[in-house]
């Protein structure tokens, strides 16, 4: 009686139908075809799933950008609007001094891109409001343009 020597185990473990049971065709006992096996492989995912998922990253940050580009805009108009109305209610100044400053500080900061226009008034309480009203592009620096309006209000030293 002759004994065959065992075979080594292998590396990585089993081999064959038996390593991966559900690539089987049942009944049979043998592996499944070659298709069937590629294409319940993982190999090449990342080469998909990169450009999906840079898609979506550069989306987010591009709208972050955008968040970013119209909160400056509406702070410096903001700012702007309470400048002239601060200017406007010196002693010795008037409304419409409070609505040249606001525009020569919006032209001073974004240029003449916005196309920011600014009015003052005086109402009976003695409040100078400036308001500013601009278009800012809603997509980048380009793009089609929304209205955005501001106002900056200051009381008047003449009354008090």
């Amino acid at each position: 009686m002759t004994t065959t020597p065992a075979a080594p185990p292998h590396p990585r473990g089993r081999s064959g139908p038996d390593r991966h049971p559900h690539l089987a065709d049942p009944g049979r006992g043998r592996p499944c075809s070659r298709l069937g096996t590629a294409l319940r492989s993982d190999d090449g995912a990342a080469v998909a799933e990169f450009p999906l998922v840079a898609v979506l990253i550069i989306i987010i940050a591009l709208g972050v950008v955008q968040a970013a580009l119209i909160m400056h805009t509406r702070n410096t108009l903001t700012d702007a609007a309470v400048q002239g109305a601060h200017h406007a209610s010196l002693v010795g100044s008037t409304p419409q001094d409070g609505a040249q400053r606001a525009e020569h500080l919006i032209d001073e900061r974004f240029g003449r891109g916005l196309g920011a226009a600014a009015t003052a008034t005086l109402d009976e309480t003695g409040t100078i409001r400036v308001q500013v009203t601009a278009t800012l592009p809603v997509v980048g620096l380009l793009g089609p343009a929304a209205a955005l309006s501001v106002e900056g209000r200051a009381l008047d030293e003449e009354v008090w």
